[in-house]
């Protein structure tokens, strides 16, 4: 155990020295999607566009004829907006013309694919990701309440459960138990079990919810380790997300270290349902 603590800690401190690709989220819970470009929409249309249609897909009326289709007589569309800019030119008095660009809005009206007639049904595509025996088994054994959420991965104390979206909407396996394994880590923290200051208080200062931040994700990375779902994007993305909160400490990953050792006091009790452990140098720490 001591060797996977410390080599996983190790790593991604090198990681971090060296510099990370920015975080992103590994899943996605299909929003609303250009039919003709299958692009999520971004801003502002993404939240115009949330409806009661189970299709994600949208697309102009001069689109769905261009595609052989038609909007069905009666049906309403939906706004949407567009940034575009305008060049504009001015001739100087030495003669030579200086450009210039104007942004201004355009405004687009779209249809749900359920209000049209004549063009193909398009289905997100799904991901074949394999439950891991081994994983299944560390997020449940210390019984926590686990909640499906479409859009979301966190834990709430208010109602002590986990929420996470389906396995399916994540780019791997791996994504999906490292966020899984992220929010357990915060689970333990909870009142009852480890009662970590930085998740009870975590609303009351920043530098808690950093660091709350960093040991959790510390724990996902132990807990990948061992279940071998450590794959080079789930690292580097882990190390990415470290990152992100470090600012708060000005990037000094001696913030990691600890961090790293109250996620492995979060992993034994994962583990063992224990609340003390014994340090490398025979301190004893308590939770």
């Amino acid at each position: 155990m001591k060797d996977i603590f410390s080599v996983v800690t190790g790593r991604i401190i090198a990681q971090l020295e060296k510099g990370v690709v920015p975080w992103r989220r590994t899943w996605s819970s299909n929003g609303p999607t250009s039919y003709q470009t299958n692009k999520e929409y971004q801003g502002i249309n993404a939240l115009i566009l949330q409806d009661t249609y189970e299709s994600p897909y949208w697309l102009t009326f001069r689109q769905a004829q261009k595609l052989g289709g038609s909007v069905r007589a009666g049906e309403k569309g939906s706004p949407i907006v567009f940034v575009d800019r305008m060049a504009q030119e001015k001739q100087k008095a030495d003669g030579t013309v200086e450009v210039s660009f104007r942004r201004f809005l355009k405004y687009y009206t779209v249809f749900n694919w359920e209000q049209t007639r004549g063009l193909p049904e398009k289905v997100p595509a799904g991901r074949d990701n394999a439950t891991n025996p081994q994983a299944e088994e560390l997020m449940h054994r210390r019984g926590p309440v686990i909640k499906y959420h479409e859009a979301a991965a966190f834990f709430r104390p208010g109602d002590d459960s986990i929420y996470l979206p389906n396995l399916d909407q994540f780019e791997s396996s791996g994504e999906y138990y490292s966020a899984a394994f992220h929010e357990l880590t915060h689970w333990t923290g909870g009142r009852g079990r480890l009662e970590r200051r930085e998740i009870i208080e975590y609303r009351q200062e920043r530098e808690y919810r950093s660091l709350e931040e960093l040991t959790a994700e510390m724990g996902a990375a132990f807990l990948c380790r061992m279940c071998a779902l450590d794959s080079p994007e789930t690292f580097e993305n882990q190390a990415a997300y470290v990152q992100s909160w470090l600012k708060v400490f000005k990037g000094d990953t001696k913030i990691v270290m600890q961090a790293s050792k109250q996620a492995r006091v979060a992993v034994e009790f994962i583990l063992s349902g224990q609340k003390v452990i014994k340090a490398e140098a025979g301190v004893t720490v308590t939770a």
